[in-house]
């Protein structure tokens, strides 16, 4: 079983380059194909909207901003968003 923790700097590790190159959902990697299968089967459209669109401004007070909604409520969403991506791409891998 592998630590949460190297899931974790997986994900950072993607997210970081997608904030490099935002083309990264078109490369042909097994780790991106995987992220692009959970957010497009294991979330809701409301959840699938607000991940890529933090994945965009990187920042909860912007989304907030295009949202409406408070930053603290974008981070809360963000999180259990996250949460539910990093679960089922670590279960994939047992």
């Amino acid at each position: 079983m592998r630590e949460l923790n190297e899931v974790v700097k997986e994900f950072r590790q993607i997210k970081q380059e997608y904030a490099f190159n935002r083309d990264v959902f078109s490369l042909d990697d097994p780790k991106v194909a995987r992220l692009k299968e959970i957010i497009e089967t294991k979330l809701s459209q409301v959840d699938r909207t607000i991940i890529l669109l933090y994945a965009d401004c990187q920042s909860y007070r912007e989304l907030g901003r295009k949202m409406n909604l408070s930053h603290m409520t974008v981070r809360k969403e963000v999180i259990r968003i996250r949460k539910i991506i990093l679960d089922e791409y670590n279960a994939d891998i047992h």
